[in-house]
This record gives structure tokens, C-alpha cells and sequence, in this order.
């Protein structure tokens, strides 16, 4: 049965969300004991909950995740220069995981492709936040502020993306993580 914008969300889907964001807090901070950027950035094993709810149950559910754990990393591990920073560096790049359930990723093997295009949103963001508001740090590495900006954020994004692709190819085969029951 396909979702339609007035369907309500059930108890099962709010249970999955709560545990994928707080799953996601959690594999946030082992992401730090793994490996972490001077300025902010990390090998980011949080997306995975999120990109799972947005797969599972649609673009709504993994926009609604993507933001909470969004503002719960910015509540608990805060690093940030400016306001409007905040907004491109916590809500806007969970809320682009979101993207990955968008129903013509849902169809058949295209899930990967929504990974993709919801981890290169989450990037344009993050460039941007680069751009604007650390473009200082370019010079000390003989860059372009926007060549330093795709470089940082490449660091640590394309990884993120690459190892949730690895984490979610045999995830995907079991098929009971993957059942939506509907009322």
C-alpha cells in the first residue's frame, strides 16, 4: 500500500524513528573516537539510521529523522562560527538524507541512487557552510576557498556516503528489515 500526504504515522514508524536517531547520536560519537576533522567533520556512521528509516518508510519519515538527529548533534556536540552556519551544518544536511526515500529510490535496486543523492545534498550544504564561513583556512593550503571548501568536505562526506552504501548492501537482503505494515 503506497503512503499517500494524509496518511498518519503509525506507532511502529514513530518507534523505528526514535531508535534511529538515537542510534544515530550514537554512532556519531564512535564516529569521533574513529576519526575526526580540525574543523568540524567526521566519518559520519550516524546517517546509516537515518538513510534506513528515509529507505523504509518514504520521504517524509527521513526528513523528519534526518532533522532531529540534525538538532540533536548541534544540541550535543555543537561546533559552530555563525548562525546561519548552524543551519547549513546541522538541520539542512540531516534534512537532505531525507531525499533517499523519495519513491523513485524505493522502486526495485534504485535505493543506492537515493543514498547518493541525499549524501551529495548533504554535501552542497556543507560546501556552502565552507565557502561562507571558513574560507579563511584556504590560503594557509594554497587553495580557492571554494577548491578547499569541496576538498574538506569531500574528506569526510564521500566516506560517510561510501561506508552506509557498505552497511546497507547486506541489509538489504533481510528482508523482515524492510516490511511496512500498514493499519
Amino acid at each position: 500500500m503506497r503512503r499517500t500526504s494524509t496518511t498518519s504515522i503509525t506507532i511502529k514508524e514513530l518507534a523505528e524513528m526514535g531508535l534511529a536517531v538515537a542510534l544515530g547520536i550514537a554512532l556519531n560519537y564512535l564516529s569521533k573516537a574513529i576519526w575526526s576533522m580540525p574543523m568540524g567533520g567526521t566519518l559520519e556512521l550516524g546517517i546509516i539510521p537515518v538513510l534506513y528509516v528515509a529507505l523504509k518508510w518514504g520521504v517524509r519519515d527521513g526528513l523528519i529523522v534526518g532533522l532531529a538527529l540534525g538538532l540533536v548533534t548541534l544540541i550535543t556536540d555543537p561546533w559552530f562560527v555563525n548562525p546561519v552556519q548552524i543551519l547549513l551544518d546541522y538541520p539542512l544536511p540531516g534534512l537532505a538524507l531525507g531525499l533517499a526515500g523519495l519513491p523513485v529510490f524505493q522502486k526495485g535496486q534504485n535505493w543506492w541512487k537515493g543514498v547518493l543523492a541525499g549524501g551529495l545534498v548533504r554535501y552542497i550544504f556543507h560546501v556552502i557552510s565552507g565557502l561562507v564561513f571558513f574560507a579563511s583556512a584556504a590560503p594557509s593550503w594554497h587553495m580557492s576557498p571554494l577548491i578547499y571548501s569541496l576538498a574538506y568536505n569531500a574528506a569526510y562526506v564521500v566516506p560517510s556516503i561510501g561506508v552506509a552504501i557498505l552497511v546497507l548492501v547486506p541489509l538489504r537482503k533481510v528482508k523482515a528489515l524492510w516490511v511496512v505494515e500498514r493499519a
